[in-house]
């Protein structure tokens, strides 16, 4: 993990720079696609929170999950997700992750020229852990999703995760409602997502036991717009315990709505205890 944080100041550093230096004209908003799209930026975040991960970041720890989405008709996306549970053995401390979520970058073209700027929405929640079975996991996510542009107001809403593991398999169900606090034809008034997802560790033991193979069904019905139903499949390996590499294939309106295939690359890190960033700097 010591060798790794030069990488992630450097890689950090290297984003910053590339956007400070983006022409004028290529921090034009994004243009808004179907109600549903506004959705697709929690969806990669969360894509493995079913059944791969734990449900929430080690206590004491946190973790960032960097992403990188391209689209069959030539969009790219960054997802970026930061997240964060306190130390302790309470309901606030120990059981509840705090997280923050956003493309950092989109890109796309239009008229023979690329645009590329920052996503247009930012995403906070807090996953509380309500039962930690030796099996059987429940949890409550309340998250708000606030528009930077185009649209105004916000999303307000909740998940409900419940997750089974037995031995090599895990199964999971997640259901989301959202309503917007401003409704307009790009921000429908109401929202519910139901995610299925089955995962499976390809041995017990060995170097096939870091693969990791899982597949999600997803179903979206939003306001005064046809219902949706997306696929996604991938695998992911574990490279330590800290670091994770992952590779999906998502494909967004296999009905209802334009179809949309994304290729995804994400890269999990779990950066260590927060208490040691700051007796470090002391």
């Amino acid at each position: 993990m010591v060798l790794m944080m030069p990488w992630l100041r450097l890689a950090a550093a290297a984003l910053l720079v590339e956007l400070l230096i983006l022409p004028a004209h290529a921090r034009l908003p994004l243009p808004r696609l179907h109600s549903g799209a506004r959705h697709r930026s929690s969806s990669l975040q969360l894509r493995r929170r079913l059944h791969v991960a734990t449900l929430i970041t080690e206590p004491g720890t946190a973790e960032l999950e960097w992403s990188h989405s391209f689209a069959g008709w030539g969009a790219y996306s960054m997802p970026t997700a930061l997240r964060f549970t306190p130390e302790g053995s309470h309901l606030y401390g120990g059981r509840t992750e705090f997280s923050a979520s956003m493309d950092l970058l989109t890109s796309y073209s239009q008229n023979g020229s690329r645009i590329a700027g920052l996503g247009d929405q930012v995403i906070v929640g807090a996953n509380v852990v309500l039962f930690d079975g030796e099996h059987l996991d429940l949890a409550l996510m309340p998250q708000s999703t606030f528009l930077l542009e185009n649209d105004t107001g916000a999303r307000l809403g909740a998940t409900a995760i419940a997750r089974y593991d037995s031995g090599l398999n895990s199964a999971g169900l997640r259901i989301t409602w959202s309503g917007a606090t401003t409704p307009s034809p790009t921000n429908a008034a109401s929202t519910t997502d139901v995610d299925a997802g089955f995962g499976r560790r390809l041995r017990p033991a060995g170097v096939l036991h870091r693969f990791t193979l899982f597949a999600d069904a997803a179903w979206e019905k939003s306001t005064s717009v046809e219902r949706q139903i997306s696929l996604f499949e991938g695998v992911e390996y574990e490279i330590s315990e800290r670091l994770a590499f992952d590779v999906s294939g998502q494909h967004f309106n296999v009905v209802g709505g334009p179809p949309d295939n994304r290729l995804v690359f994400g890269l999990t890190v779990n950066l260590g205890r927060v208490r040691n960033w700051f007796e470090r700097s002391q």
